[in-house]
């Protein structure tokens, strides 16, 4: 659903092609609007997240449910660019509860961005707590918990 800013997802493409990271970028359907990317950059319609996010360092989404839970249960730091819905609620409970960050969708400058994402790969604070909230989701088993609640209304 965020893909359709393709606005916002280029300027976001922009500053990181001057950073030392590499990152994936998932533009949904609008992949041919994109004609040239930085070589740090790899775009695609779609990424498999649940597969993904264990092996990145950060996540920059625009705070679903789903991508919101997934950065929690695998331990990842997140900034949040909320427009919908449960993004808004999620973006304030990261930033309240230390597991990365709120931020405008427009209301920053490059800088902002790049001090952002260095804060998530570098504050120790936040590794921390990330480590206890997905170590305490983990250990919930949660599939086998859902399992067992749908066998007992049947």
């Amino acid at each position: 659903m965020g893909s359709g800013d393709t606005e916002l997802l280029k300027r976001i493409i922009e500053v990181v092609a001057k950073l030392p990271y590499r990152a994936l970028v998932n533009v949904g359907d609008y992949e041919s609007e994109y004609t040239e990317t930085p070589p740090n950059v790899h775009i695609a319609g779609w990424y498999p997240q649940p597969s993904v996010i264990p092996q990145v360092d950060a996540v920059i989404h625009h705070g679903g449910n789903n991508s919101f839970t997934e950065c929690l249960y695998f331990g990842k730091p997140a900034i949040i660019m909320p427009y919908v819905w449960d993004g808004h609620d999620n973006a304030t409970r990261v930033q309240e509860t230390g597991h990365g960050m709120k931020m405008d969708r427009y209301a920053w400058t490059d800088d902002d961005l790049a001090h952002s994402i260095e804060t998530m790969l570098t504050d120790q604070d936040m590794q921390g707590r990330l480590a206890q909230t997905s170590s305490h989701m983990r250990a919930q088993d949660g599939p086998t918990r859902a399992a067992e609640l749908l066998c007992n209304l049947l």
